[in-house]
């Protein structure tokens, strides 16, 4: 049985607001990093923190494309973080760039394979999603997005663990397999599995893109020749990958990937990231690497 860690923050008794539906704030309500709320899991027990605590992000990956499942990405200065939450179709309440408040009271810190996730507490098959009937309880939009974040332009040597769940974007990139598919399939079944690829850099080192089985562009050819990906560093087991978001692949040289707008094809670019999210069917999920039963165990 999983040990749980119930931290009291400020060591002072304080009640349980889990029987409102609506978000609500507190005169009393403590506001921290990113970090310092993951600083708070150490690894080896689930935390559920029992004080009103609030993170403050901006969105950096949500569902739009299929590229993640029953989560999104947000990220503030101090770095980024996972929320499980249930649904599909979250790139509507949680666009690209939205700053969100996340009220954490009666959420649940988890370790997945050395990564920190925002959820709650885990039942009995190990899912952790914030229910969708109470997404407003926990999280909402404060204020418009402002600014969209940027990407942080680095090489595969300097991505850390501080990187992980923030945006970044690799130049000079190409693929090791270009021309194949984005997602592979299986040979039985002929549906998409969930495949990493190889990027290679300008000195001939290689990095690891990661795609789900449900993204939009599985069976889209990967471009060829020279040129960059945007998306957030994931982590699991001690091997960081990058997962694409938004289609952000900018690859003059080859195939490459288009967005479709209103029904007008225009190439991606690299810093152009979504203003009018068209959102995608609603994908089945897959739990974090093979399952396809429907629900993310974050």
């Amino acid at each position: 049985m999983r040990t749980i860690v119930c931290l009291n923050l400020l060591l002072v008794a304080a009640c349980n607001s889990a029987s409102k539906p609506d978000f609500e704030t507190s005169a009393r309500k403590t506001e921290l990093s990113i970090a310092a709320l993951k600083a708070l899991c150490d690894g080896r027990s689930n935390v559920t923190v029992t004080r009103d605590v609030a993170i403050h992000g901006q969105v950096v990956a949500n569902d739009l494309y299929g590229e993640f499942s029953r989560s999104i990405v947000i990220q503030d200065d101090s770095g980024g973080i996972s929320i499980a939450i249930e649904g599909s179709r979250l790139a509507r309440k949680f666009p690209f760039g939205a700053w969100v408040e996340v009220r954490c009271n009666g959420l649940t810190l988890r370790d997945y394979g050395g990564k920190i996730l925002l959820g709650t507490l885990p039942d009995e098959n190990g899912y952790s999603e914030i229910p969708e009937e109470e997404i407003e309880r926990y999280i909402r939009i404060p204020e418009d997005g402002g600014t969209p974040p940027q990407a942080a332009r680095i090489t595969f040597e300097e991505v850390r663990s501080d990187r992980i769940d923030t945006r970044v974007r690799f130049d000079g990139v190409h693929f090791a397999e270009a021309g194949a598919m984005w997602c592979d399939t299986d040979p039985k079944t002929g549906e998409c599995i969930s495949t990493e690829r190889e990027i290679i850099d300008e000195k001939g080192n290689r990095f690891p893109v990661r795609t789900l089985w449900c993204c939009d562009y599985a069976k889209e050819a990967l471009p060829a020749g020279t040129g960059t990906l945007i998306g957030v560093i994931d982590y699991f087991a001690g091997k960081f990958s990058l997962r694409v978001t938004f289609r952000e692949i900018d690859f003059p040289e080859g195939a490459g990937i288009s967005d479709r707008d209103e029904g007008n094809t225009v190439r991606r670019t690299a810093e152009s990231p979504v203003r009018k999210q068209k959102v995608p069917k609603a994908w089945p999920p897959e739990p974090m690497m093979l399952s396809r039963k429907g629900r993310l165990p974050l």
